[in-house]
């Protein structure tokens, strides 16, 4: 899939002069089609100037409204080799309000287009959805009760994002989970939650996607739970003649763990399961026996709509993981998100936004070093910054 290439009559307005990247000129055109919510008289600076800067920031480890804003004026002389800067970098002020008014819809659009060609085909590929709470953001935000909740999609192979939506709290998540799936095209692809979105809806709405489901099954689905493990205990009893098994044996972090993966098919529900479940076919059971200073068993359940096929539910269930190490732990250590306090909703989640989209950039980009030392080298070196924005797009 090609790029598509701005429209003349669109670059004059905020553009300088074509640059040398197609990667670059690509995203300039899809930031260049977000609608600008300002009043005329406050559009001192483009509305692609602010984005872009902003993203590029996030990179280099820009994390608020100042070190975006002196990151601005320290790069200026790079923004101009393709950006109209006539007004000069952005203020502080500009940039928070720019985020505070920013339709977030509209904004992740933009940035779906632009990627558009590296997540053209998730056939096969692993979907994980899961909450994040944002510990500082709106900590001292009027009339904000708690902390801010976001919900998100992530492309585990990929590592990169692709849909986020603001929630109220776990319980919210249940119903964004099954709204962003109609946002995706997933056909082909499994998608994996956490037991807050074991629901027969959600099963309805990904299947409906043309999607494959792996979700987590604990006492919030008891008569499920409860099934499944009757299921389980009667193969037990019969010492799993016939039961479909994988193990397998890592050592790490001073201990080593065996994880035994055991898929049964699901001949017959309970009515009421039946009747709201969608293709709700094989049952699994895990058993982590992990040895340290002492020994432990864990044992836990998923359903899913695949075929009791072990190694494949295996792999699965340890990608969904991903989402926690590859996105929201990095948010937390290399961006230091929890102790970001943004003060309106609407700019905390357009924050989270282009962070999101910076890391996701930064972990594609193959140099081996960390995510700190890689924005470090980003914010030295315009090479590698460009380096870092074009992760992916030679190969497609």
């Amino acid at each position: 899939m090609g790029f598509p290439r701005p429209r003349e009559c669109d670059r004059t307005s905020w553009m300088t002069r074509k640059t040398k990247s197609p990667v670059l000129d690509s995203l300039l055109q899809a930031f260049s089609e977000v609608p600008d919510p300002r009043v005329e008289r406050t559009k001192l600076h483009p509305l692609v100037n602010v984005l872009t800067m902003a993203l590029f920031g996030a990179i280099c480890g820009a994390d608020g409204w100042e070190a975006l804003a002196l990151f601005a004026k320290m790069r200026a002389k790079f923004f101009r080799t393709f950006l109209a800067m006539s007004k000069g970098p952005p203020s502080a002020d500009t940039f928070r309000r720019v985020f505070e008014v920013l339709d977030p819809r509209a904004f992740q659009d933009a940035f779906r287009r632009w990627l558009e060609p590296l997540l053209d085909n998730l056939k096969g590929q692993t979907i994980a959805l899961d909450g994040k709470t944002l510990r500082g953001a709106l900590a001292r935000a009027a009339g904000h009760g708690g902390a801010f909740h976001l919900m998100h999609v992530w492309a585990t192979e990929q590592r990169m994002l692709l849909a986020q939506q603001a929630v109220e709290g776990a319980p919210g998540e249940i119903h964004a989970a099954e709204e962003l799936l109609k946002l995706l095209d997933i056909k082909g692809a499994t998608v994996t939650t956490d037991a807050n979105s074991c629901t027969a809806g959600f099963s309805r709405a990904v299947r409906e996607a043309g999607a494959h489901y792996v979700l987590a099954l604990k006492g919030n689905r008891g008569a499920l739970l409860r099934h499944v493990q009757k299921l389980f205990a009667e193969a037990e009893a019969g010492g799993f003649r016939g039961v479909k098994r994988h193990e397998s044996k890592n050592r790490g972090h001073g201990r080593d763990e065996c994880r035994i993966v055991r898929a049964l098919s699901i001949e017959t529900l309970p009515p009421s399961i039946a009747e709201t479940w969608t293709d709700l076919k094989t049952a699994v059971m895990i058993d982590r026996i992990r040895l340290d200073k002492n020994l432990s068993v864990e044992r836990s359940y998923y359903v899913t709509s695949h075929a009791p096929d072990p190694k494949l539910l295996s792999a699965k269930i340890r990608g969904h993981w991903n989402i926690e190490n590859q996105l929201h732990h990095c948010l937390d250590v290399s961006f230091a998100e929890d102790r970001r306090s943004i003060h309106d909703e609407n700019g905390a989640q357009n924050f989270a936004l282009i962070s999101r989209y910076a890391l996701s950039m930064l972990k594609r980009e193959p140099t081996k070093m960390s995510v700190a030392m890689k924005r470090r080298q980003a914010a030295w070196g315009e090479t590698y910054l460009l380096d870092v924005l074009s992760a992916g797009f030679a190969e497609v």
